[in-house]
C-alpha cells in the first residue's frame, strides 16, 4: 500500500511539474473525468466537467473550431488542438489537447487523452499561422470550385474541377462520386478523375447492388465517413471490403457521404495507391466542405431539370388537359361590389364546354356575352377572398352540359375557373351503382377460382373455389410467386408480363407443383386461365387478376353459370332479393346471402339445416310449408306462394313477414332428384303499411258512424231545449201567478244556457276543423280565475255534493288565454257535476318543474279502463241518457295541445275520476 501511494504521489508531482494532466471522456453521459492537475488548472470544484462546460471555458474566437465529436476525431492519428481558455478563476491561459484512443465497454463508450499547458502563446500563434497557410490554400481551392459551379449552367464541369483539385492536393490515384438510386438499392459511379497511368473504371461501376459491399454501404447510409489510413483500419466485419480494396492495391482512402435533405444520396472519395497517408482533421473537414458544395449543386441541377420538365408538362397540360380553363378580371362598382367581369384567357376545352368561339368570349365582358352571366359569377365569387377557392356544380344552358367548377381568386380583382365536364360522369355513376351491386353479388357467389397478384407476381388473395381447384391451404398459397410456378411455361410468363390480357390453357400436373407448394390433390386438371392486368385511377399498373376454371368439371361449371343467369332473369321478373336452388331430396344446392337473411338464418348455416327445418318460421306457417313439401314428394304440387312469418333477429315473439315463392323445375324422384328454386323477399314494411291503412279505414268508418250519430243526436239535443223554451214561453205569457212565472223563467233560462252551450261547442268544433281556433294571451291570476269559476258553478252543484277550490300557492300568475283555461276547467267541472251525486268535486293546481298541473277530481261513478282513451275523441258519449254533444272533452284536448300541454284522465269505476291537464308556465316578463 505504501509503494502504491508513493507511486501515485510521484506521478502527481510529475504531472504538476510537466504541466500535463490526463482525462477520460464519457460519450454516453457527456462529461470528462479530470486528473488533479486539470482540476487545479481549470479551477473546478471536482473532477467531473461537462462537455458544454468545457466548451464555455474556451475563448469565443476559438470556440467554434473546437471539436468534441470524438466519434469523428478518433479516426485521426496524433490529433491535437491548441486554444486559449479562461478558467473558473478568470485567468486566461493556453492549452494543448491530445486524443489517445477510444474504447467500447459495457457501461458505455470512452475516449482517453491528455492536456498540457502552453507557456509560449507567441510560439503557438506562429504555429497556428503556419497551419493557416495550408488552410488558405485549401480555402482558395474551395472558393475556386464554388465559383466554377456557380458559373456553369451544368454542374458537371465544376464537379470535375473539384475532383481534380482533390486528386492534385492529396497526390491521389482516383477521385470519384457515387450516387444511389431512389430506393437506395443500387449505386453507380457518376463522376471520376484518375491520375496518370491509372485506368478509368466508371463504366464498370454502374448499378452495383448496395449488398455487394454491405459494411461500406451501412457506414454511408448511417451518415458516417470512411477514413482508412491503411486497410488494417477496417473492422473484421468488413472482410469482403478488405479483399475488394486490397485487390485494387489501395493503401489509404477517405470517403464522405453526400447529403440531400439530411438523407445520404451517395458519397465522394479519394483513393491512394502509390502511397499511404495519415488523414488529418483538416483533410476530413476540407473534403466534407467540398462534398457539401457538390450535394447542393447536384440537388440544384435536379431541381432545375424537374422545373423544366414540369414547365413543359404544364404547357402541354394547359393546351390538352380535359379541363376547361378561364381567367377573368372582376369589374366592381363604386361600392366595391362585383357587377361584371372580362375574359382574359381561355383554352379550347372551355370553348367546347360553353359552345362558343374564342372571338365570342376573349376580351369581352360577361354582360355582352350573356345577360345572366355577371349575376352567376357574382353569386359564385361571394365569400371567396384572395388565395381562396369554391367548388360548385354548374349547369351550362348554352351547351346543356353539367360541369364541376373550381373558382379561386389569384388577386383581389382576378380569378380563375376550372371546368370539368361531369355530364357523362353523372350518367356513368348511375350505371356504376347498378353495376357494382350486380358485381358484388356475382363475385360473392361465382363458382370459378379468382386470384389477385401484385405487380411483382406475388399472390395476395384468392377465393375458396381457387383453393379447391389447386388443393392448397390459404396460408400456404399467400405469398407464392406466379412466375416461379413450374407448371407454367416461360412463353406464357413472358406474355403475362408484356400484354394486358392473356388467355391460356394448361394440363396442370400436381406432382410437378410439389416443389412449388404441397398440393392435396393427385393427377392433373385441365386448367383454363384468363389473366387481366389491373391499373389504378392514375393508370399505373398495380397487379393482375387471374380467373381459373377447372375444365374437368366443365359441365358443372356451365350449369352454375346458367343458374346465375336464371337468377338474374328471376330477379328481373319478380324484383325479389333472396334466391336458392337445391335438390330437395338430397338438400344439396346453394343460396345467396339475402335468402338466409330473409329466412332468419345465419349465412354460414349449412343449407340442409335450413331446408325442411325452418326453425325460425312461425309454427303455424312452418306446418303449412312442410305440408307443401309432402305434396311435392307425392307429386301433387309443383309451386307454392304465401306470406310467411319469420322470427325477427334479437327478439322472442316479434315477426317479420316474408313472401315465399317455390317452383319445382325438375321432378325425377326415381333418381333422387327434385330440383326446386326458391325466391323470398321481406314484405314486413308492406304488411305494416297495410295494417296502418286498415286501422285508418276502421277509424274513418268509426268517425263517419260517430258523425252520423252526432247529427242525429244534435237534432234531438237542439230540439229538446227549443221545445222547452217555446213551451214554457207560451205558458209564461198565460200565467198570472208570480211564483209559477218565476219557475217558468228558470226553466227557460236553463234551456237557453243548454242551447247556447250546444251552439258554442258546434262553433268551436267548426273552428278546429277550419284551423281558425284563436288564442288571446294575457297575464292570468290563477287563484282568481279558479275562485270565480267555482263560485259561478256552485249554483249548479246538486244537493249532497260540495264543489271546492284549494289554492296551492298564495299567489300564482302566468301568461295564457284565460277564457280557454276557464273553458277547459269548467267543462271538467260540468262533467263531474253530471256524474257525481254525493261527495265532493275538487278543483286544484300544482307547480311541477316549470309546468302547472290543473286537475278536477270527483267522487262520481268513474270510467272503465277500456273507455278512458276514447272519451277525448269527437262525438263520444259514454252515457247517452245524459245531456251533451260528446264534443266537450275533444275540444278541451285541442285547446290544451295548442297551448303546448298534455291532457288525461285517471279513473276507477265506482270511485270517481280525476281529469287533468299540464301546461308550460310562461311569465309576463318573459314575453315583454
Amino acid at each position: 500500500m505504501v509503494n502504491k501511494k508513493n507511486d501515485y504521489e510521484r506521478l502527481r508531482e510529475m504531472s504538476f511539474l510537466s504541466q500535463t494532466g490526463w482525462w477520460e471522456a464519457d460519450l454516453t453521459n457527456r462529461h470528462y473525468v479530470l486528473s488533479d492537475f486539470l482540476v487545479e488548472l481549470f479551477g473546478t470544484e471536482g473532477c467531473i466537467l461537462g462537455f458544454d462546460e468545457l466548451r464555455a471555458l474556451i475563448r469565443e474566437d476559438y470556440r467554434n473550431g473546437f471539436l468534441s465529436d470524438f466519434d469523428v476525431v478518433t479516426h485521426f492519428k496524433g490529433y491535437h488542438q491548441v486554444f486559449p481558455i479562461r478558467n473558473y478563476r478568470n485567468e486566461e491561459l493556453w492549452i494543448s489537447i491530445f486524443i489517445g484512443y477510444k474504447k467500447e465497454e459495457e457501461r458505455g463508450t470512452f475516449v482517453y487523452g491528455y492536456t498540457q499547458r502552453v507557456e509560449n502563446p507567441d510560439k503557438v500563434s506562429k504555429d497556428i499561422s503556419q497551419d493557416n497557410s495550408e488552410h488558405v490554400t485549401r480555402e482558395s481551392s474551395l472558393s475556386h470550385s464554388l465559383t466554377q459551379l456557380v458559373q456553369e449552367n451544368s454542374p458537371d464541369q465544376g464537379i470535375m474541377e473539384i475532383l481534380n483539385d482533390i486528386l492534385l492536393l492529396f497526390k491521389g490515384s482516383r477521385a470519384y462520386i457515387f450516387e444511389y438510386d431512389e430506393a437506395q438499392q443500387f449505386q453507380s459511379c457518376t463522376y471520376e478523375v484518375v491520375a496518370e497511368g491509372v485506368s478509368e473504371e466508371k463504366d464498370m461501376l454502374q448499378y452495383i447492388s448496395v449488398e455487394f459491399n454491405a459494411w461500406w454501404s451501412s457506414q454511408i447510409m448511417n451518415g458516417k465517413a470512411i477514413i482508412l489510413n491503411s486497410l488494417e483500419d477496417l473492422p473484421q466485419s468488413a472482410k469482403f471490403d478488405y479483399e475488394a480494396l486490397a485487390a485494387q492495391n489501395i493503401q489509404s482512402l477517405l470517403v464522405v457521404p453526400l447529403f440531400v435533405d439530411n438523407t445520404p444520396v451517395g458519397y465522394m472519395g479519394i483513393d491512394l495507391v502509390t502511397q499511404s497517408r495519415i488523414w488529418s482533421n483538416e483533410d476530413y473537414q476540407w473534403l466534407v466542405s467540398l462534398a457539401n458544395i457538390v450535394s447542393i449543386c447536384l440537388e440544384l441541377d435536379r431541381t432545375k431539370n424537374i422545373a423544366v420538365r414540369e414547365r413543359a408538362y404544364l404547357d402541354n397540360l394547359f393546351r390538352f388537359m380535359p379541363l376547361g380553363y378561364v381567367r377573368f378580371a372582376l369589374i366592381r362598382d363604386e361600392w366595391d361590389e362585383v357587377v361584371d367581369y372580362s375574359v382574359n384567357d381561355v383554352n379550347e376545352m372551355y370553348l367546347t364546354l360553353v359552345n362558343r368561339t374564342k372571338e365570342e368570349v376573349l376580351g369581352r365582358c360577361a354582360s355582352d356575352i350573356s345577360p345572366g352571366l355577371p349575376g352567376h359569377v357574382k353569386a359564385l365569387m361571394s365569400g371567396i377572398g384572395e388565395n381562396q377557392y369554391k367548388d360548385v356544380d354548374y349547369y351550362i344552358q348554352q351547351s346543356e352540359r353539367h360541369c364541376r367548377v373550381i373558382l379561386y381568386s389569384t388577386a383581389k380583382d382576378e380569378a380563375v375557373g376550372l371546368l370539368l365536364d361531369s355530364t357523362e360522369m353523372l350518367n356513368a355513376n348511375r350505371a356504376l351503382d347498378s353495376s357494382e351491386k350486380l358485381f358484388r353479388n356475382v363475385f360473392a357467389n361465382i363458382p370459378v377460382g379468382i386470384e389477385i397478384y401484385d405487380k411483382d407476381g406475388i399472390l395476395r388473395d384468392l377465393n375458396n373455389k381457387d383453393l379447391e381447384i389447386f388443393g392448397v391451404l390459404r396460408e400456404e398459397a399467400i405469398g407464392l410467386n406466379f412466375f416461379d410456378n413450374p407448371n407454367i411455361s416461360d412463353n406464357i410468363k413472358d406474355q403475362v408480363r408484356r400484354e394486358d390480357q392473356v388467355d391460356f390453357r394448361v394440363n396442370y400436373q400436381f406432382n410437378v407443383a410439389e416443389n412449388y407448394y404441397s398440393p392435396a390433390k393427385k393427377g392433373y386438371i385441365n386448367l383454363q386461365t384468363k389473366v387481366r392486368k389491373m391499373f389504378d385511377k392514375q393508370g399505373n399498373f398495380n397487379g393482375y387478376v387471374f380467373i381459373n376454371i377447372d375444365n374437368t368439371e366443365k359441365i358443372d361449371a356451365i350449369n352454375r353459370i346458367q343458374d346465375f343467369e336464371n337468377l338474374f332473369l328471376l330477379i328481373s321478373d319478380y324484383a325479389q332479393v333472396g334466391y336458392a336452388k337445391l335438390n330437395f331430396m338430397t338438400r344439396e344446392g346453394y343460396a345467396i346471402k339475402q335468402w338466409f337473411k330473409n329466412m332468419g338464418e345465419d349465412e354460414d348455416t349449412p343449407l340442409e339445416e335450413v331446408v325442411g327445418v325452418y326453425g325460425k318460421m312461425h309454427p303455424d306457417d312452418r306446418k303449412i310449408f312442410l305440408d307443401f313439401y309432402d305434396e311435392v314428394l307425392a307429386g301433387k304440387a309443383d309451386s307454392f306462394r304465401r306470406d310467411m312469418r319469420v322470427l325477427r333477429p334479437g327478439t322472442v315473439n316479434e315477426w317479420n313477414w316474408v313472401r315465399v315463392h317455390v317452383i319445382v323445375i325438375s321432378y325425377h324422384p326415381e333418381r333422387s332428384e327434385i330440383d326446386i328454386i326458391g325466391i323470398n323477399f321481406d314484405i314486413t314494411e308492406l304488411k305494416e303499411i297495410e295494417m296502418k291503412l286498415i286501422e285508418a279505414r276502421d277509424k274513418a268508418e268509426e268517425a263517419d258512424h260517430l258523425k252520423s250519430a252526432f247529427l242525429a243526436n244534435m237534432s234531438h239535443e237542439i230540439r229538446t231545449p227549443l221545445n222547452a223554451i217555446v213551451g214554457f214561453s207560451g205558458l209564461l205569457a198565460d200565467s198570472e201567478d208570480l211564483e209559477e212565472r218565476q219557475e217558468y223563467l228558470t226553466l227557460v233560462e236553463k234551456n237557453n244556457e243548454l242551447l247556447l252551450q250546444l251552439i258554442s261547442d258546434i262553433l268551436d268544433l267548426s273552428k278546429i276543423e277550419a284551423g281558425t281556433f284563436d288564442f288571446t294571451l294575457a297575464p292570468v291570476d290563477i287563484n282568481m280565475m279558479c275562485e270565480d269559476l267555482v263560485r259561478a258553478l256552485k249554483m249548479k252543484t246538486p244537493e249532497g255534493v260540495e264543489l271546492v277550490f284549494e289554492p296551492s300557492l298564495p299567489d300564482c300568475r302566468m301568461v295564457s288565454d284565460r277564457n280557454r283555461l276557464h273553458q277547459v276547467i269548467s267543462n271538467f267541472v260540468n262533467n263531474a257535476i253530471k256524474f257525481t251525486s254525493t261527495g265532493e268535486i275538487r278543483v286544484a293546481y300544482q307547480m311541477e318543474d316549470g309546468r302547472i298541473r290543473f286537475s278536477v277530481t270527483d267522487t262520481g261513478i268513474g270510467i272503465s279502463q277500456n273507455k278512458q282513451q276514447e272519451i277525448f275523441e269527437r262525438f263520444v258519449k259514454l252515457n247517452t241518457f245524459v245531456n251533451g254533444t260528446g264534443l266537450g272533452l275533444s275540444i278541451c284536448k285541442s285547446i290544451v295541445e295548442q297551448l303546448g300541454g298534455t291532457i288525461g284522465v285517471e279513473s276507477e269505476e265506482g270511485k270517481g275520476s280525476c281529469f287533468w291537464f299540464v301546461l308550460p308556465v310562461t311569465y309576463a316578463e318573459e314575453i315583454l
